[in-house]
């Protein structure tokens, strides 16, 4: 018998939430206007999940939806704890909800723990400098171009112009001013920094959790290097 042509197979991805505060359709779309202006080419089809746990009050699914794509997001459905009936509407009117799995105090403890010495031994059998080498790129990054260091680090001895991108799966030094949008970790590496000599970014991101320029006002201008704490982006002054 032929093997079949399709396999389903549990797994997880990792998806942009949109978290929900008003029912309001013109307020929802005034602070999408100005998120996506931050960084267009960024949020470009980035699957989203709508999350309405906030809302007390009925919701145009519809509408929401159609707004999410307007602004050339990929929806994807909604999510958040509300009750069985309004699960079923959102289900009866053809859109998908994403459940959120739910462990208790307990469970996250040990879960936690048993993650945490799993990681201590494996930092303690690979040291993590050896994990990646250095991709170089000497000169300026211009407006439109992007440059990606598949499974190494990237080190930029110039400028990023802004409109020009610069990913890594390890970490990203640019000795100039980093104007564009850096994203180190990009496979999941939840311990690689950015460091740059002026910060003036549209967009900076590890592993996933990212940080537009309106965030980034504290250390504006200056060198300093962004890490991941807590799974929280931080800023740190370089001197």
């Amino acid at each position: 018998m032929a093997d079949a042509s399709i396999e389903f197979k549990g797994t997880s991805f990792t998806l942009s939430v949109l978290h929900l505060k008003t029912p309001k359709l013109a307020d929802i779309r005034a602070d999408l206007v100005k998120k996506v202006a931050q960084a267009p080419d960024f949020f470009y089809l980035v699957p989203v999940v709508v999350n309405i746990e906030q809302l007390d009050c009925s919701l145009d699914y519809q509408a929401v939806k159609s707004l999410v794509e307007e602004f050339n997001f990929t929806f994807v459905g909604f999510t958040g704890s509300v009750d069985k009936e309004q699960r079923k509407l959102i289900r009866e009117l053809g859109f998908s909800f994403v459940n959120t799995t739910r462990v208790d105090t307990s469970k996250k403890a040990a879960i936690a723990e048993e993650a945490l010495t799993t990681e201590t031994k494996a930092t303690a059998a690979i040291p993590e400098r050896n994990l990646y080498t250095d991709k170089v790129h000497r000169g300026q990054i211009r407006s439109g171009q992007q440059i990606y260091a598949k499974d190494q680090n990237l080190v930029v001895i110039g400028s990023v112009s802004a409109g020009a991108e610069v990913i890594a799966d390890g970490n990203i030094h640019v000795y100039g001013s980093l104007r564009g949008r850096a994203i180190a970790g990009a496979k999941g590496h939840h311990k690689a920094q950015i460091y740059c000599q002026n910060l003036e970014a549209e967009l900076v991101s590890i592993n996933g959790n990212y940080w537009l320029s309106e965030s980034m006002e504290q250390h504006w201008g200056s060198p300093v290097y962004i890490h991941l704490t807590d799974s929280e982006l931080t800023s740190s002054k370089l001197i």
